[in-house]
């Protein structure tokens, strides 16, 4: 009988050029974020390269899949002869085990001999879209201010030459979010695999802590700021998930993969929902920047948020205590997700996303207290949704 201990897994992304990109979409979260986005060097040492990989693999399980996620920035930065290397340390390391590679690119330097190389090398892309031209190019441009349109679907022709396996990536913010009948429409004509990502971030309380502010968390220490103005209204988002999931039991069952569709059909048939959002506990997902920092989630690269260093620290021990930050998920739910229908589905959301306060009184072994209870920021959105998937599959006999 195979032990549990020998499907172990871990998912650990990996920026190797840290925040370095060459667009400067509107939105983004990462660049300028912490102290990780400053951390020397320009690309990540072969010494951490190796560490990494060899740690990665030896951390999972025996006969676990066990996924490099290499992402940013905008990791192609790197260039080919980087990833190379990472691959000749991969058969090193692990030559009779299975590999996956993922790269989340912004699609705009992708070339021939790019998409070569992640063919050959059997690379499963994913791609960041926002939908067709004139939604897409409002937050997502280059360092001149210009729309990256062209140039990305330039990228996505480039995939489909080579017969790259690739997945979109679709942020649903304030100006795409009632649009997505045209972006679903848009997005299916090429992608087989959607995700789609609620833009939720709040600003910095001073013009030093970078371009967003410190999200509610574990160790946070501080109060959000106001809401960014790219921000997806809650209600926005969950009537986009909406008429999305309609279009795609209308036209697509079985032919289209929506990622937070097929997790909330996982939840409702108890299985895993493979997406950290809307799982009980989170936790597993670590972040190693390009200096070897490990960070405790790709949305929480914030220095109290770091673990340690891979070339320190044994990266399985550092992975451990994250258990605590895991668990908070669920420990920090309020009291309105204890009751809500939905609860199961939902599991209160990203932890990041829990900007709405709320005072209450919590009986304590000293007495009763006044306690702050945070509430996702999307749950209007998260509730409409689950209750249409719910109403729609039953009534269907789909589940």
């Amino acid at each position: 009988m195979m032990a549990a201990d020998d499907l172990r897994h871990y998912a650990i992304e990996v920026k190797p050029v840290g925040a370095a990109c060459n667009l400067r979409c509107e939105y983004c979260y990462y660049l300028g974020k912490g102290s990780g986005a400053h951390a020397a060097p320009a690309l990540m040492f072969d010494s951490v390269l190796e560490s990494y990989i060899r740690q990665v693999i030896e951390i999972h399980g025996r006969y676990a899949e066990i996924e490099f996620a290499w992402h940013g920035g905008e990791p192609t930065l790197c260039g080919i002869p980087f990833f190379e290397r990472a691959m000749q340390l991969q058969q090193k390391y692990g030559a009779d085990r299975r590999i996956l590679n993922t790269l989340q690119t912004n699609g705009t330097l992708l070339t021939d001999d790019w998409c070569r190389f992640f063919h050959d090398n059997r690379f499963r892309i994913g791609i960041s879209i926002d939908g067709p031209e004139h939604l897409h190019n409002i937050y997502r441009k280059d360092v001149h201010g210009v729309g990256t349109f062209s140039k990305v679907m330039h990228g996505v022709e480039l995939l489909l030459k080579h017969g790259v396996e690739f997945n979109t990536l679709t942020t649903v913010n304030a100006s795409n979010s009632g649009h997505a009948t045209e972006v679903y429409g848009f997005l299916r004509e090429f992608s087989d695999y959607m995700q789609f990502l609620p833009v939720v971030e709040s600003l910095p309380k001073t013009i030093d802590n970078g371009n967003v502010g410190l999200p509610p968390g574990l160790y946070s220490t501080e109060q959000s700021g106001a809401l960014a103005p790219y921000s997806v209204p809650a209600d926005s988002y969950g009537k986009f998930l909406c008429t999305v999931f309609d279009l795609w039991l209308k036209k697509d069952v079985g032919h289209k993969f929506i990622q937070v569709i097929e997790a909330a059909i996982g939840n409702m048939t108890r299985r895993p929902a493979g997406l950290c959002v809307h799982e009980a506990v989170c936790g597993h997902c670590g972040v190693i920047e390009k200096n070897g920092d490990l960070y405790r989630c790709d949305r929480y690269v914030f220095p109290e948020y770091r673990i340690g260093n891979i070339m320190d620290s044994p990266l399985y021990d550092m992975m451990q205590t994250n258990r605590r930050f895991g668990e908070y998920k669920l420990d920090s739910l309020p009291t309105q997700c204890l009751h809500c229908d939905v609860a199961h589905l939902c599991f209160g959301g990203c932890p990041k996303d829990r900007l709405i306060e709320r005072l209450t009184m919590s009986t304590t072994p000293h007495g009763v207290a006044p306690q702050v209870e945070r509430r996702n920021y999307l749950c209007a959105g998260y509730k409409m949704f689950f209750q249409h998937i719910i109403h729609k599959l039953k009534n269907g006999h789909l589940i």
